[in-house]
């Protein structure tokens, strides 16, 4: 038996060990696209880079998604700062006329506090006068030791139920409640683009590894060859021809090499050290190969449809839109009401009675009035935020049909990937049979050396497509968990 045939049957007892190897090696990787990441322990450099570990560090130090967190914060100050409509509010003032016809001086302090129910306000204070005796026309007069008072103030039609400060607390409580389906739309598209740069670097690893496989067997082959030209039982340009193979195969590994390199660097921006620092993966960390795809489960269009529907962030931002512009809508039909203003105070007096006219207890009530006979701003205001309405209703509307369509077309291509996945893999079962033929008839000098580097170069794009068909599926699975939503810490529940 000839050494190339020899060559060629150890080459695909190699390789028949690898993909036989590979399950098990790669049952965790397999598991995640299921059912999501989950805690590991710090791999060591030399391990196999499995996607959870890489998943694991986008939760812990991807910087734009530990940015998109704190988006709560700032929307969490935003509802502080708007709260600050229920702050007790302290006031004082100091007035009078130290050189005058009448020469006197008011000092007044005192307290307001907004209770939110019904608009309601009340307040109290003290105003002491001190001075020359005034006129009964100067309403600041005080006995001698000064007065308290006591009041609530109470819008009854506007003002009433909503205002503008109160709307603007539901607005950024409302805001506040958004800022998680946005953190979560995030992880999504960062989980995504993830994936696929880790696969990308899976894929480019294994093309590399079999650029390798292909230039050794040319390499090996150049020995047995020199042995065969020597012994006069093979032409020299037969030698000549597979030295040029060698140096053509050569070229592939380093362009295998640098297509590898670029997908590294690609994954580094997703895969860091605690630090954050990125963490370019080296060839000692590639898996032995892709997941098995018979591990995934058949996911199916109405449980997928369900799901994504209940659970895909935009749509939630989009519903609290709709919330947040009725609130609006509130404001602007409480405008159309006329300004009512009721008020009761209550005065207590203390010390020598300077003015007959003031007496030791009093009770006060008011009421004021104010409506636009027009009303056009108000009417206007209710026109457009009633518009607004009707925009955000539609675009919840459609952007469910488009989450209808994301999750039936990510199912369509996830069940083409898997089917090119199958028939990928028969085809490099079958390129390995021709080439092992092949390798045969050459051996026993019925085949020249083109034939058996055309059918090594079939395996080989046999091989590759087979990396790419991969690659494409566990893409598409990627697409569909991205489309349904699915938490990257939990699974897809699939009927």
């Amino acid at each position: 038996m000839s050494a190339a045939r020899v060559h060629g049957r150890r080459v695909q007892r190699g390789a028949t060990r690898r993909r036989r190897g590979y399950a098990a090696a790669s049952a965790g990787l397999a598991l995640v696209m299921v059912i999501g990441p989950q805690p590991t322990l710090a791999q060591e450099p030399g391990d196999p880079l499995l996607l959870e570990e890489v998943l694991a560090s986008i939760e812990a130090t991807y910087p734009p998604l530990l940015g998109a967190r704190i988006e709560r914060d700032v929307l969490e100050g935003r509802l502080r700062t708007a709260r600050g409509l229920f702050d007790l509010d302290l006031f004082g003032s100091a007035k009078g006329t130290p050189d005058g016809y009448y020469e006197y001086t008011t000092v007044e302090a005192g307290v307001a506090q907004f209770l939110g129910i019904w608009g309601a306000t009340v307040y109290g204070g003290y105003r002491r006068t001190t001075g020359e005796e005034l006129p009964a026309y100067y309403a600041q007069r005080t006995r001698a030791d000064g007065e308290a008072t006591v009041g609530v103030s109470v819008p009854v039609l506007q003002g009433g139920w909503t205002d503008p400060a109160r709307t603007e607390i539901r607005r950024a409580e409302i805001d506040l409640r958004g800022a998680e389906p946005y953190v979560r739309r995030q992880r999504l598209d960062f989980v995504r683009a993830g994936t696929v740069a880790y696969f990308k670097w899976l894929a480019a690893g294994q093309k590399l590894q079999y650029a390798r496989d292909l230039l050794r067997l040319a390499t090996e082959r150049t020995a047995a060859l020199d042995d065969l030209v020597g012994a006069g039982l093979q032409a020299e340009i037969v030698l000549v021809d597979n030295r040029r193979l060698v140096v053509a195969r050569e070229i592939a590994v380093l362009d295998a090499e640098r297509v590898f390199q670029a997908a590294a660097v690609a994954l580094s921006l997703f895969f860091r050290d605690p630090q954050g620092a990125p963490v370019t993966p080296t060839e000692s960390r590639l898996p032995p190969g892709f997941p098995d795809p018979g591990s995934e489960p058949v996911y199916e269009a109405e449980s997928g449809l369900a799901l994504a529907l209940a659970q895909r962030p935009e749509l939630e931002r989009l519903r609290l839109t709709v919330e947040r512009t009725e609130a609006e809508l509130g404001l602007a039909r409480n405008g159309l009401l006329p300004r009512l203003d009721a008020s009761v105070e209550t005065t207590r007096a203390w010390g020598e009675r300077l003015y007959s006219d003031r007496p030791t207890a009093e009770l006060r009530a008011g009421l004021s009035f104010k409506l636009p006979l027009q009303q056009r701003k108000a009417r206007g205001k209710v026109q457009e935020v009633s518009g607004k309405l009707e925009q955000a209703r539609w675009a919840l509307q459609f952007a469910e049909d488009g989450v209808a369509a994301d999750v039936r077309t990510a199912l369509v291509a996830l069940e083409a990937a898997r089917g090119q996945v199958a028939r990928a893999e028969l085809n490099v079962e079958l390129a390995l049979e021709l080439e092992e033929a092949e390798r045969a008839r050459f051996g026993a000098g019925s085949s020249d050396l083109l034939d058996l580097q055309i059918r090594e170069q079939v395996t080989f794009d046999a091989r590759a497509k087979a990396a790419e068909a991969s690659l494409e599926y566990f893409t598409a699975i990627a697409a569909y968990r991205a489309a349904v939503a699915a938490p990257p810490t939990g699974g897809i529940e699939e009927g």
